[in-house]
């Protein structure tokens, strides 16, 4: 009965938890994606049409097909989707990734520059590396670098959290905006992703030790 409990409890966290992320990378696509459509253009959109359609389109694989690849009842249920929509997935992202890169190098927020750039490159890398270790069947590293390679995507995401969640008290201490927008841009690129190595390497491999000891 308690783990049955426990169970549902899991399940409905799960389901709360991809709620928030949907929510927040649909709130994230409207208002950087959608408004294009009504007639808004960023500053450097007509030096880098090309790159912004590019990264528009491949980010929209990535946000919106990206949670479906981690739900198991679809992995079991309806494999076929989830090699196509894996795949979509994989292109869509390596576009985005490039035209990251490429919007990067002219980002009007210089020090940006400087976490942005390794950020469209381990994108480009984590996604590519989730392709190749499938393709050798190596399905465990396959879906830690699916991990990695979405958390890179949903990095765009949570730059901007503070924008939405009250949690600017955070960085109240920092008075300079460039320097605001440096921190936010590594605090919230980076930390996703040593959390996520903590819990799939080093909390398993402390596992594994008191195991074999």
């Amino acid at each position: 009965m308690i783990r049955s409990f426990i169970e549902k409890v899991n399940k409905s966290t799960l389901i709360v938890f991809w709620a928030l992320i949907i929510l927040l990378s649909a709130y994230f696509y409207y208002d950087n994606a959608v408004v294009y459509l009504f007639g808004y253009r960023n500053p450097r959109f007509d030096e880098n049409q090309l790159w912004f359609v590019l990264h528009i389109a491949g980010a929209t694989c990535s946000l919106f097909l990206g949670p479906v690849q981690f739900w198991t009842f679809i992995r079991k249920k309806y494999i076929r989707f989830h090699r196509i929509a894996g795949k979509i997935y994989i292109i869509g992202s390596l576009i985005a990734a490039a035209g990251a890169f490429r919007l990067a190098l002219s980002f009007n927020c210089v020090g940006c520059r400087y976490s942005l750039i390794p950020l469209s490159i381990l994108f480009f890398m984590t996604t590519s590396l989730s392709w190749y270790a499938i393709r050798q069947k190596n399905v465990t590293a396959h879906k830690q670098f699916m991990v990695r390679s979405y958390l890179c995507a949903l990095a765009f995401v949570f730059v901007r959290l503070y924008q939405v969640i009250p949690i600017g008290f955070i960085f109240e201490p920092i008075k300079d905006d460039n320097v605001l927008a440096v921190v936010i841009e590594w605090t919230f690129s980076i930390l996703p992703l040593v959390l996520a190595e903590i819990v799939m390497i080093w909390i398993p491999s402390i596992q594994s030790k008191k195991k074999t000891g």
